[in-house]
């Protein structure tokens, strides 16, 4: 009897496994069960997972539904399954191409579908492997030492809809064991220790593609694989208060606008300073030729005064030895020469009133040029503020030049204003002086002739003699000062073309400063335009990186089928790699089973 009850329950066993799989074969109508009530479902939730070789190619993928029911019964659902198991209880699962029927007895209920080999995940996963700087295969790397490094790259599927590539965040992580890991270097990850463990985690953002490095020293290489998860980035980020940021901002393109004013008023001033910097050259041109003129003039009025001076010195010796008709002679001989010295001074004088009137022409000119250049108004925290902006400082050191350069012109001419003042008037003195003489000489020789014609000659000659005398003197002391005064005309004369070369080489270099002007006017007129929009721009690019990672209002799709989006309440992904790790043998257990027979193994399942 015991034996045959043995056999019965062996096969009661063996046999029970088949009743109860014996539904899914392919329809609910062998479970008896064809006209149960329609179920209604709550929500659905996808969770896909994948598994990826070491170098990230995908070998396999599936998902774990799970459904939230208001009410038990039939439920339908689609996807591109190769194959269906119930997690939840024995009930058969009818699949009909891409249409899934269950029959749901309980509230929560969850089947698994392994995807066709043609159904891609959203990202590619590609991992390259180092060692001592050269390219091996994940598999060649397992118990090595040395400088490892694992490149991980991730990129976007083409070939998949974008819809989870622009709204999931991954997750991607990766324990080393200390023990077995030293000098571990992750760029941009963030790094935890869990016991001898540390754990590398790396975040990529909706829409982007990354790279990351891991580079470590190892005396034995092994790594359990990457675990990589996606969800909706969904957290709502609220935007920072920028207020106080862009209220600096403001206060910035404000002070360039100032910057911007200020160079526009010094590029007015350098326009009118280029003008009359342009008279001033003209003007200064008349004016040293005139007092080119006076100089080399001077120099010939000396030298006609100098003869003059003789002349009258040698007539009073002459006239001071004459007596009787050699007297009268030579009285005769003096009043001929008379007049034609004169005349000579009358030339002179009247050259002297023309060279007064050119002088006074290029004097007024000087002084109109001098008159356009503006008053110093910019301050030295102007040209500071100036200095300090984004304008072309090439530009901005040679306007300051020409600035102080035209400022100390303008201040040198007025303080030798008064000298060029008094020019006019001593040419004026001199010519009037001049004239005199010339009247001078004719009333000698007016009274020579009369003199002659009286019967004491000896005693008109003494008085002759005595005039003459007087009038050398007089005029010798005229020489004295006509002479001081060439040689000063002289000196400013060579002093003046010191200033009128300064002059020039400012008046050659006006309009290409003026030029520079505009163009640093230009160019700051557009850093105005450019920053004026800085704090709104700000604001636009916050928003912009705000609204990026803001998915919050993102609506779940099924990552299987869209017929399945209106129960969708949420899709997550968890993907791992293969370990790299060196196979152990339990040796134990092997032994263990080879000895078991069938009946040991029978009789331990009901132990």
């Amino acid at each position: 009897m015991k034996t045959i009850k043995w056999i019965g329950l062996t096969l009661a066993i063996f046999f029970f496994p088949v009743i109860i799989t014996y539904a899914d074969s392919g329809s609910l109508k062998k479970t008896g069960r064809e006209n149960a009530e329609a179920g209604k479902i709550a929500n659905k939730n996808e969770i896909v997972y994948a598994n990826l070789q070491a170098s990230g190619s995908l070998e396999e993928i599936y998902v774990v539904n799970a459904f939230e029911l208001d009410r038990p019964g039939i439920i339908e659902d689609y996807g591109h399954y190769s194959e269906v198991k119930n997690l939840t209880d024995t009930s058969a699962i009818a699949q009909d191409n891409n249409k899934i029927r269950i029959n749901a007895e309980t509230d929560m209920f969850y089947y698994q579908g392994n995807l066709s080999d043609n159904i891609q995940l959203p990202w590619s996963f590609t991992l390259e492997y180092y060692l001592d700087d050269s390219k091996v295969k994940a598999e060649e790397l397992i118990g090595k030492s040395g400088e490892v490094e694992i490149k991980i790259a991730v990129k976007k599927t083409e070939s998949v809809p974008p819809t989870f590539f622009e709204n999931y965040m991954l997750q991607i992580s990766l324990p080393l064991n200390t023990d077995k890991f030293k000098n571990i270097k992750a760029r941009d990850a963030t790094v935890a220790n869990s016991g001898k463990n540390k754990q590398l985690a790396f975040t990529v953002m909706p829409e982007e593609e990354k790279e990351f490095s891991i580079k470590a020293k190892t005396d034995h290489f092994e790594i359990d694989g990457l675990q990589i998860s996606a969800l909706p980035s969904s957290i709502s980020v609220d935007g920072p208060d920028t207020d106080e940021l862009t209220s600096e901002f403001r206060s910035l393109t404000d002070a360039v606008g100032e910057i911007d004013g200020g160079v526009g008023q010094l590029r007015n001033g350098m326009s009118e300073l280029a003008s009359g910097l342009n008279d001033l050259e003209k003007g200064s041109s008349q004016y040293k030729s005139g007092m080119d003129e006076l100089n080399q003039s001077g120099s010939q009025l000396t030298k006609a005064s100098s003869q003059i001076n003789h002349a009258l010195t040698a007539i009073q010796n002459e006239v001071k030895n004459a007596s009787g008709a050699s007297g009268l002679e030579q009285l005769d001989e003096l009043n001929k020469n008379i007049p034609a010295m004169a005349a000579s001074l009358e030339q002179i004088a009247d050259g002297m009133d023309q060279f007064a009137s050119q002088y006074r022409g290029a004097k007024q000119g000087l002084q109109a040029a001098m008159n356009q250049i503006p008053e110093s108004t910019i301050k030295e925290s102007d040209i500071e503020a100036l200095s300090q902006s984004d304008a072309d400082q090439s530009v901005i050191n040679e306007l300051v030049k020409t600035y102080q350069a035209a400022q100390t012109a303008k201040a040198a001419y007025q303080a030798a204003a008064e000298a060029f003042g008094a020019v006019e008037p001593s040419l004026s003195t001199f010519s009037e002086s001049t004239r005199q003489v010339a009247n001078h000489l004719r009333t000698l020789a007016a009274g020579l002739e009369k003199s002659m014609n009286q019967v004491n000659v000896d005693e008109g000659l003494s008085e002759l003699v005595s005039g003459l005398g007087q009038m050398a003197s007089n005029y010798s002391q005229f020489h004295e000062g006509l002479s001081a005064y060439t040689k000063g005309v002289n000196e400013l004369s060579h002093s003046y073309n010191g200033l009128h070369t300064g002059i020039g080489e400012a008046a050659a270099g006006a309009s290409q400063i003026t030029d520079g002007a505009g163009e640093l006017h230009d160019g700051t007129g557009q850093l105005q335009d450019a920053t004026s929009a800085i704090p709104d721009e700000m604001q636009k690019e916050i928003d912009s990186m705000i609204s990026q990672y803001d998915k919050s209002d993102f609506d779940p799709v099924s990552f299987v089928s869209e017929k399945n989006n209106e129960q969708i309440d949420s899709v997550q992904f968890v993907i791992s790699t293969d370990s790299l790790k060196q196979k152990e043998t339990d040796t134990t257990n092997k032994q263990s089973e080879e000895k078991e027979g069938f009946f040991e193994k029978l009789k331990n399942l009901f132990r």
